[in-house]
């Protein structure tokens, strides 16, 4: 989708490729490419890449653009990885259907994304978001599509929401703010409450056995697997709207996951808290941390960072007792002590203790202010 041109080449010398056929972009034939360090190679998961010759024989379809850092010069698109070849020049065909057809299929998606009337251009671009039929690029350029008709696409897809295949669908519930509306909104925090129903009728009849978290979420039915991935997914997707009035609700999910203890839901929250700071988070913070503590090895460990990011954002007084054990911490404690000395006005240090006094000298001083007898 970001290729400028599109081009099926033969190599002249080590670094220079001679241009056989165009299918998209202002070039000819004949035309020469300078690809300094070009291989041919197929990454593998494990172990080096593996790097084929380039002979007389082979014939590269390249797809390119200009490399960001310095304009006059050509790179394949996604991330350098974009181009296919064969070894046999007899063999080029399969290279020119799969060009004809790349540049077709962008084509189609460009008219999409240019069509006039906004809710017509949701209808007709959100086919393009179906990961199976056309992968990750065009998924993530339809999505970005469709954000910039926001609330329209919003209202899409809360009308479509029921019907979408549940991979497609969930992979666009955390971002779903984005796409705005009301009606996805309500859509999405009905689909919290039903599937939080699922879940409790689940655990009403099921026996934990005494097992850890970890091998517990092994042994669940796979049907139970995607109803808490949908309440992960649709928390997170309700916090993107970043409404406030939210917040009470974020709150009662949050509860309901530690309850169930439900550590990803729980995660989701601390995102919500993170962006959206209100004092009756806390509460809510300490008993995620609580129920969640770091250490345990059983697959129930909340990262402490997130904790500590979330009070972080929580510029009160009732947030010292929270924050200040973290001030040790080799890894964000300075993080947290920049943000005590933010609440108290001063830098108190890194030792938990002088958070703590100061902020039951600030207690005192309410209570005397209240009760002067």
């Amino acid at each position: 989708m970001d290729a400028e041109l599109v081009v099926i080449v033969h190599q002249e010398s080590h670094s220079k490729f001679i241009v056989e056929e165009v299918f998209l972009g202002n070039a000819s034939r004949g035309d020469s490419i300078k690809l300094p360090g070009f291989r041919l190679f197929t990454e593998q998961r494990y172990g080096p890449d593996t790097v084929e010759p380039i002979t007389s024989g082979t014939r590269i379809l390249l797809f390119l653009h200009h490399k960001k850092d310095a304009p006059a010069a050509w790179e394949p698109t996604y991330f350098g990885n974009c181009f296919f070849w064969v070894q046999d020049s007899q063999q080029v065909s399969q290279l020119r259907n799969m060009a004809e057809q790349a540049v077709a299929l962008r084509r189609r998606w460009e008219e999409a994304a240019t069509t006039p009337d906004s809710s017509r251009r949701a209808e007709v671009l959100w086919p393009f978001l179906s990961m199976k039929e056309y992968g990750d690029d065009i998924r993530k350029h339809t999505e970005s599509a469709l954000q910039k008709i926001a609330p329209v696409s919003g209202d899409f897809f809360a009308g479509q929401f029921a019907s979408m295949e549940r991979w497609d669908r969930a992979d666009l519930f955390q971002n779903a703010g984005a796409y705005g509306g009301d009606k996805l909104r309500e859509t999405l925090a009905n689909h919290i409450e039903t599937q939080q129903r699922i879940y409790e009728e689940f655990e009403s009849t099921s026996v934990s056995n005494g097992q850890d978290e970890l091998t517990r979420w092994n042994t669940l039915p796979e049907h139970v697997k995607d109803t808490i991935r949908d309440i992960y997914y649709g928390l997170a997707g309700l916090a993107s709207f970043k409404r406030r009035d939210d917040l009470p609700l974020i709150r009662e999910i949050a509860r309901w996951a530690v309850k169930y203890r439900l550590e990803q839901t729980s995660e989701a929250a601390l995102d919500a808290f993170r962006t959206m700071p209100d004092e009756e988070n806390l509460p809510v913070i300490a008993l995620i941390w609580k129920t969640f503590p770091l250490g345990s090895g059983d697959g129930d460990e909340i990262f402490h960072v997130d904790v500590i990011e979330a009070l972080c954002a929580h510029k009160y007084p009732q947030t010292v007792p929270l924050l200040a054990p973290f001030v040790t911490d080799g890894f964000a404690g300075a993080e947290a002590e920049a943000a005590l000395s933010e609440i108290v006005g001063r830098d108190l240090g890194e030792q938990p203790q002088r958070w703590l006094d100061w902020y039951a000298a600030r207690d005192n001083l309410r209570s005397k202010s209240r009760n002067p007898n």
